[in-house]
């Protein structure tokens, strides 16, 4: 009898220079854009009204940690970001094909969209426990950091710009993305960029767990799927016919020699 031994690899091609601690010179330009902005009352409000509604943020990072959203199981978390996200203020809210959830807040027109992402889903299997608990200040839970407080951050800027009335120049749009964890495969972005509708000029991602790192470059993934077929398989009955699990552990033995010393140098990769 044949048995069917499937592997997966799973490449994280990190073309990401802000992986590693670099001094980064900020062109003027710039400089001269953020203490314009710093210095305008509408912006110094939101930032204060952030602050004010910390209490309220904790808790909508508290609900929505509670709602478990394990790989490809996302759609009860995902729904009740989108309420969250209507009662914030947003213009339109809808949830596309694959489960991502976005929010439209209208700009003033200036032919441009911008997204501000978080994503849904959390690395730990079905069945985890997900109540949060507290020592102190701080608050733990699986899934609470990565990425459920990405979540809360962007439905309190939306509140923000609603409170202090800022009225952007291009069209924001709050997304909660699917996929992103493990075989996810990043498969919301994915569904969004084919799609293409509507089109994004900008891009921000709330992820990770490290406060003052800002990441300027993509990262990407690429996966291969490899079939090993043969008749071995049944450990008595079969016993000395060729395995396909032992052509797979031989090739992952070789994969690993060589792409080690591939990724020893040169931008960050993992494999």
């Amino acid at each position: 009898m044949k048995t069917l031994f499937t592997l997966i690899f799973s490449f994280s091609i990190l073309h990401s220079f802000a992986q590693t601690e670099i001094n980064v010179k900020v062109e003027n330009g710039y400089k001269k854009q953020v203490e314009k902005y710093t210095k305008n009352k509408k912006v110094q409000q939101a930032f204060s009204y952030i602050e004010q509604i910390d209490s309220e943020t904790i808790d909508d990072l508290i609900e929505l940690t509670e709602i478990p959203a394990p790989p490809f199981m996302e759609e009860q978390r995902g729904k009740r970001y989108a309420e969250m996200l209507t009662a914030a203020g947003a213009d339109s809210v809808w949830i596309d094909e694959v489960g991502n959830v976005l929010a439209l807040r209208k700009g003033k027109g200036n032919g441009r969209t911008i997204a501000l992402d978080a994503h849904l889903d959390t690395v730990f299997p079905e069945g985890t426990d997900v109540k949060v608990t507290s020592k102190g200040d701080t608050l733990f839970a699986p899934g609470i950091g990565d990425d459920t407080k990405g979540l809360a951050n962007v439905i309190a800027v939306l509140k923000a710009l609603e409170k202090a009335g800022i009225e952007t120049a291009s069209d924001v749009v709050f997304v909660g993305s699917v996929g992103e964890e493990g075989l996810g495969d990043l498969r919301g972005m994915k569904h969004i960029f084919e799609k293409n509708n509507p089109k994004f000029d900008s891009w921000i991602a709330i992820d990770g767990g490290e406060i003052g790192r800002v990441n300027n470059q993509g990262l990407g993934s690429v996966r291969y799927k490899v079939t090993f077929k043969g008749p071995g398989g049944h450990s008595w009955g079969a016993f000395g016919l060729g395995n396909p699990h032992h052509a797979a552990a031989l090739a992952i033995a070789s994969f690993d020699k060589e792409a080690g010393e591939f990724t020893s140098e040169g931008p960050r990769t993992s494999y």
